[in-house]
């Protein structure tokens, strides 16, 4: 989000109810810990216009009445400071400078206190709405605690109505005090937060350290994945993006330090970077054949979380891993949504990173992508990358991999409903038999298909390929209709049998979807992401039907 009238006009089509975006920071288990018996400084609240920045008392006072009601230890703080007017950057960018300016205005102030809070306003447009809130939480050495931001894609700040009701002053003190209790609501949902994740994050790391996980690795980097483009000239396979003033170069390679219990000859990814905003990797997933370039996602949903090796250099900055989730209907740019998780590169050597995918918060990145949720069922890609590294510098990463930590929870399958499809709509028609009218109707199709000499094989490829745009479309019922269309001119087509097995992963009907996937691979030629998706659901199934020995796991 931009600070300028024309930045700041774009709202997000749906508000979530995730209480504002907070980078990881590695206090703020700590805080969490402390908050209920720290003594907190609250600094006068910053509201900061495009001519100056200003300062609200009021809004100081009404933070420690708040935190008093909690029974939170809250004193006035004694800095006041002042950033200076507010310039057009994007709302993570003045948040970094400004949590960088706060800790430097209050390390060391009040020895008596545990930490310091700031509330900061934004105000681009006029002094009559507000388009952005920073709540920047420091400890007494200027370390970030627990610092966040809100804007209109929270639902929180959404339903503070944060613009004043006229002109007159007191409409605007009025704003700025719906903004402050936002600001304090927001925050005990991000305690509240924390302290269950914290919770569920022991019983996970117990149940990694008793060995019950298990782990499928997806990009193993033993040789690489091709940089090209769709035909609409969007990057896939492995590709790079920075801000236009960073560098990075990506390759694979075998000359690295010797990554644990890895072979002799095991290549790595590695990323040679010199960053001074951002730069990032990603691998956008694709299926390549003889005539073009598509993307191909993936479903997730049967795994918790990622892990990776990544070979540290204790620099000190701050890295991300991307998850490149669902498009919107019939794309033809990059406009998948994304969800990114932080960490701080504070280790040397190689460390196993593994992220739950519940640690992922949603990252806006102006490209006009779906705004709803980490859904996994259809993910395009995932992404590694680092903020300010200072100077050059070299990471490696290795087995990329999806993880599993202890019992699955699922719906038990069998208390659904049964949905009837029309005949046209199960795969190969459900091998049914076919009304008089609805074979006249095939053996049309099947002649206009082949008129001008092309063979049935060649027809069946393009209607393969039309079935899957229409598919990532999401138009699911009429691309299974073309995918039968595509099967009845050749049974043995690969794309039409592949998808006979997304639509029935799809549908959750696992052990179909494994029956359709072993065709495909039966019918050749050899496809790696045909098999991989292969073994993702035959790792569904595992976990879905862990104690039925008879279960028709293939």
């Amino acid at each position: 989000m931009l600070c300028g009238a024309a930045g700041f006009a774009h709202e997000p089509r749906e508000a979530v109810d995730t209480p504002g975006f907070r980078p990881h920071s590695p206090q703020a288990a700590a805080f969490v810990t402390a908050f209920d018996s720290a003594t907190v400084a609250v600094h006068p609240t910053i509201v900061r216009r495009s001519r100056r920045t200003a300062h609200s008392f009021d809004s100081r006072s009404r933070v420690i009445e708040l935190l008093a009601a909690d029974g939170i230890a809250a004193v006035p703080g004694s800095a006041r400071i002042d950033f200076g007017r507010l310039v057009a950057r994007s709302q993570w960018d003045l948040f970094q400078s400004g949590l960088q300016r706060v800790a430097e205005a209050v390390r060391g102030r009040q020895p008596a206190v545990q930490y310091h809070l700031v509330l900061e306003f934004l105000l681009p447009v006029s002094d009559g709405e507000i388009f952005g809130i920073e709540c920047y939480v420091v400890d007494q050495q200027g370390n970030n605690a627990f610092s966040f931001l809100l804007n209109a894609h929270h639902k929180i700040f959404v339903d503070a109505r944060v613009a004043a009701e006229d002109s007159s002053e007191a409409a605007r003190t009025a704003m700025l005090a719906r903004a402050t209790g936002a600001a304090i609501v927001a925050l005990r949902a991000q305690v509240a937060g924390e302290k269950g994740r914290a919770a569920w994050a022991a019983a996970r790391e117990a149940a990694l350290a008793a060995g019950d996980f298990e782990e499928v690795v997806f990009d193993d980097f033993e040789s690489a994945v091709p940089s090209t483009v769709d035909a609409h000239g969007v990057p896939l396979g492995f590709t790079v993006f920075t801000d236009g003033r960073s560098s990075i170069d990506v390759s694979t390679t075998r000359e690295h330090p010797p990554v644990p219990d890895a072979g002799p000859d095991n290549h790595v990814l590695r990323l040679d970077m010199n960053v001074e905003g951002w730069a990032a990797f990603a691998h956008f997933f694709l299926f390549r054949d003889t005539a073009e370039e598509l993307w191909s996602p993936y479903d997730w949903r049967a795994f918790d979380g990622i892990s990776f090796w990544l070979y540290g250099q204790n620099r000190g900055a701050l890295l991300f891993v991307d998850i490149i989730d669902n498009r919107n209907p019939g794309a033809t740019t990059d406009d998948a949504e994304r969800f990114v998780f932080t960490f701080e590169d504070d280790f040397s050597g190689w460390r196993r990173v593994a992220v739950p995918f519940d640690d992922f918060v949603r990252k806006e990145v102006g490209n006009g992508a779906p705004n709803d949720g980490l859904g996994l069922w259809n993910v395009h890609g995932w992404a590694i990358g680092a903020t300010n590294t200072d100077g050059p510098v070299t990471y490696f990463v290795d087995d990329f991999s999806l993880q599993h930590v202890g019992v699955a929870s699922h719906d038990d399958a069998a208390s659904q409903p049964a949905i009837e499809y029309a005949i046209n709509e199960l795969p190969m028609y459900g091998l049914r038999e076919k009304t008089p009218a609805q074979r006249r109707a095939d053996e049309e199709y099947m002649r206009d298909m082949t008129r001008g000499g092309q063979s049935r094989q060649a027809a069946a490829q393009v209607a393969a390929k039309n079935a899957w745009n229409v598919f990532y479309s999401g138009d699911k019922a009429t691309a299974i209709r073309r995918f039968n269309q595509a099967w009845l001119l050749d049974p043995g087509n690969q794309l039409a049998l592949w998808g006979f097995a997304v639509t029935c992963v799809d549908r959750g009907l696992l052990v179909e979807a494994a029956h359709y996937y072993e065709l495909a691979i039966e019918s050749g030629p050899p496809n790696p992401g045909l098999e991989r998706d292969y073994r993702l659901t035959l790792r569904q199934l595992e976990k879905m039907q862990p104690a039925d020995p008879a279960a028709p796991v293939r």
